[in-house]
């Protein structure tokens, strides 16, 4: 075991309440707020809710940062750098908090350390520091820095960050973000660190390593090695390129270059010629044939146009007509004589010939009144009608052509499509198989210029070559470098594993039920840094996490950040969205006693579980008692939907069955 001179310790703070005001998602409570005075805090709801977006928040008023689960990580830097945008804050809570509480929201965590606390309040959205600060170093007088004239969120943030620097131990607050988002919390993103090489090597430099800043010299050095060494296969890779060109062009210069099919070079150059006229005549017949489809458009569009006007006009002029004829003739009584020849009036038959005879004298029918004669102007819109009737006849004629016509051009242009894939296809293939010949050809008999070229790709080889080999040289000083703090770090985990793997192998144990063991692999690959962890479970090595199940991969990994937490600090609080859905109730039980192992030497635990009858958090409970157990019903903090509104009394039934093994 590491001497009390070697042995580093993290102090993470324990956190003792959280408060959200205005936060309007939880539409009931919006103004909540939680004391964590027991080992375990349990927050229970059902689905959607937002007990993820609880777990989110907490993070962000302890680190102003939000954890990413599409995170890929990098270095230590760069994920702070990304975690901390304000586009990233923005993003998450919009849609979680309404417009009229943005400018309002506010997040205060309160964290403490055995000589000191600390109570900061973060705006949702707004400015990216920290509004308000109090410090409790134990005396009477409070420290209190607030947004005015003296300060500003930027600075009041600054300020904690130094204060929780002084407190950890930690050299970077980057570091403090990256382990609480990555060690101390387990989220709904499941990153699973014991599988990510990169993570996991942060992490043990900053548990076991005897100074935090070797973490971030570490942590440089590997980011320049990959740079180095990723340009290095760049320019080897351009260099062959190169190389490709240079070969392509001495075969263009020896003088035993042919086709494939043993044609001369007249016979070569004729055929590229005529495949390249086929392609551009393929070209411009697909441009007219695109042309004549819009002129046939153009055409059917006008006249169809011009046709319904004079329909609508032959329309009018009818309409016209009939209100100038005489209404005799057109009474219904009229009408209904002649159509029946049975008098409307009297119902007399026969009477159809004498109304027809009144109507020709020009008399009325019924009261032998003479009738006005037919005027001039409706002789005048007979003729107009029927000079509308050709004019319509002529363009139904004429629309009738020009879709024929678009149907055939249609069908052309398709037909010229094709073609013009077919001569690209040919030449694409001719070109190819041709190419130094080709290359021949366009040089014509001045093949100097080509020599030239050769000469001058040469050069541009050699100092791409002497690039990569310098890259790779700096990829190599730096990897040597970086294998003196990875061979200092394997003594400082040899020393720690004596503490550390016992703890792992109990939690891991307690949840799988089968003997199981950790081993660091060390990778030693030119192009490698960093480590493994490497499980045996049954004696049977499991190199990779597909070689579990899901539920296994899960805990195990929760296990691995447990033991790392109890290493690091002298207690801790481990932030859990709990993956109990992929647990039969068996493994629900023993993750459940697992959590309850983890919390024997003073850890905490904010959790978040369904409610649902869980085993896991049932056993938790009947492990801890409400001595070191609370839970908090988030039922009451939001509406339900209505399937869950329709079911309330089973999620009542499920909170006291839990409260009932907290006795």
């Amino acid at each position: 075991m590491a001497s009390s001179l070697q042995r580093r310790r993290i102090n993470f703070p324990i956190f003792q309440r959280l408060a959200l005001n205005d936060f309007d998602l939880y539409s009931r409570r919006p103004n909540v707020e939680v004391n964590i005075d027991k080992n375990v805090f349990c927050l229970i709801g059902a689905n959607g809710l937002g007990k993820s977006t609880f777990l989110n928040t907490f993070n962000y008023g302890v680190t102003g940062a939000i954890p990413d689960p599409s995170r890929a990580f990098s270095s230590i830097k760069d994920y702070y750098t990304n975690a901390i945008r304000i586009e990233r804050r923005n993003d998450y809570f919009t849609g979680r908090i309404s417009e009229t509480s943005r400018d309002t929201a506010t997040v205060s965590v309160v964290l403490t350390w055995p000589e000191c606390s600390i109570e900061i309040t973060r705006e949702i959205f707004g400015s990216p520091g920290v509004l308000r600060m109090t410090v409790d170093n134990g005396n009477q007088d409070l420290e209190v820095f607030e947004t005015g004239r003296k300060y500003d969120p930027e600075s009041i943030a600054a300020e904690y960050q130094k204060r929780l620097l002084v407190q950890t131990g930690l050299s970077d607050f980057a570091q403090f973000v990256f382990l609480m988002h990555f060690v101390m919390t387990f989220d709904e993103g499941r990153h699973l660190i014991m599988w990510d090489s990169t993570a996991l090597t942060s992490t043990l430099y900053l548990a076991f390593g005897t100074e935090s800043s070797a973490a971030e010299e570490a942590d440089r050095l590997r980011r320049s090695m990959e740079r180095a060494s990723s340009r290095g296969r760049n320019t080897r890779f351009a260099a062959r390129g190169v190389t490709n060109r240079i070969e392509e062009l001495i075969k263009i210069v020896d003088e035993d270059v042919s086709s494939s099919e043993g044609t001369s070079e007249q016979e070569l150059r004729a055929r590229h010629d005529e495949l390249l006229k086929n392609s551009e005549d393929a070209r411009i017949r697909l441009q007219r044939k695109k042309s004549e489809l819009r002129d046939t458009d153009l055409k059917w569009t006008e006249w169809s146009a011009n046709l319904s006007e004079l329909q609508i006009e032959y329309k009018q002029v009818f309409s016209s007509r009939l209100a100038s004829t005489s209404a005799a003739a057109h009474h219904p009584l009229t009408r209904a004589t002649i159509s029946e020849d049975i008098c409307a009036v009297c119902g007399i038959s026969g009477a159809a010939d004498r109304i027809r005879v009144s109507l020709d004298k020009g008399e009325c029918p019924f009261c032998s009144a003479e009738l006005e004669p037919l005027v001039k102007d409706q002789e005048d819109s007979i003729d107009t009608l029927k000079k509308l009737d050709v004019e319509m006849a002529s363009l139904r004629d004429r629309i009738s052509e020009i879709l024929a016509a678009r149907e055939r051009v249609e069908a052309e242009l398709l037909a010229a499509d094709g073609a013009l894939s077919a001569a690209k296809n040919q030449l694409g293939t001719f070109e190819e198989a041709e190419a130094p010949s080709l290359t021949r050809k366009n040089a014509g008999s001045n093949l100097d210029l080509v020599r030239e070229e050769i000469a001058k790709l040469e050069r541009e080889k050699q100092t791409l070559i002497s690039q990569s080999q310098e890259h790779y040289k700096k990829r190599d000083r730096l990897r040597n470098k970086l294998r003196g703090h990875e061979k200092k770090l394997q003594e400082q985990y040899g020393d720690a594993q004596e503490e550390f793997v016992p703890t792992f192998r109990k939690l891991a144990q307690s949840f799988i039920g089968l003997p199981i063991d950790i081993e660091l692999e060390y990778r030693r690959g030119k192009n490698e840094a960093g480590f493994r962890m490497q499980l045996q479970i049954s004696e049977q090595l499991r190199q990779s996490p597909d070689e579990m199940s899901e539920s296994q991969r899960f805990f195990l990994d929760i296990a691995l950040r447990m033991a790392l937490s109890a290493y690091m600090a002298p207690a801790a609080t481990l932030l859990i969205d709990t993956p109990e859905g992929s647990l039969d109730i068996a493994y629900e039980a023993r993750a459940g006693h697992m959590f309850a192992t983890f919390i024997d030497d003073g850890s905490r635990i904010v959790m978040t579980a369904n409610l649902k009858s869980s085993q896991l958090v049932l056993r938790l409970a009947e492990e801890c008692g409400k001595a070191k157990m609370g839970i908090e019903r988030m039922t009451d903090w939001t509406e339900l939907s209505s399937v869950q509104t329709a079911e309330e009394a089973l999620f009542k039934q499920a909170y006291d069955e839990i409260e009932s093994h907290l006795n």
